[in-house]
């Protein structure tokens, strides 16, 4: 079964909660999750792995999602749960990094090559991914962390 990218919003104030869950059991973590977060409005019709070689895409060019002020929490949860970063609204400096704008299809299509799409498939891939992002990281709240989770 293909890999699936799901963005959640939730909480600030409850990242930790998150952690300490993901340290007990995987099962109160999702109960957690469905109870407390609400899921993005918008959703990343690709596979998983699309957004996987998005974030490399990116983090090649400086723009690194992985890192926050939560990486102790996001290491608890990644132990449990495949991929998951915690994007916070300090991210938004990463903002016209992630336009779409300042990428062309051709460049995202040569990193997804070894997914087997064709390129125009991938060059889409990509471009939807980056708008994806920008456009819900644009769009958090102070409160509030986006959830990305890919598996």
């Amino acid at each position: 079964m293909s890999a699936v990218a799901s963005l959640t919003l939730i909480p600030r104030d409850s990242v930790s909660e998150l952690a300490r869950l993901a340290r007990t059991s995987a099962s109160s973590l999702h109960a957690y999750l469905a109870e407390h977060g609400r899921r993005s409005p918008e959703e990343y019709d690709w596979s998983g792995q699309c957004m996987l070689q998005v974030l490399s895409y990116l983090e090649e060019r400086d723009v690194d999602l992985e890192r926050s002020e939560f990486d102790a929490e996001a290491a608890a949860l990644n132990k449990v749960d495949d991929l998951t970063l915690l994007i916070t609204p300090a991210h938004k400096r990463f903002l016209d990094q992630l336009d779409p704008a300042g990428h062309r299809e051709e460049e995202l299509a040569a990193h997804f090559e070894e997914l087997g799409l064709d390129p125009e498939e991938s060059g889409e891939a990509g471009m939807d991914g980056l708008r994806l992002l920008r456009d819900s990281i644009s769009n958090l709240r102070d409160d509030q962390v986006l959830l990305l989770h890919i598996g």
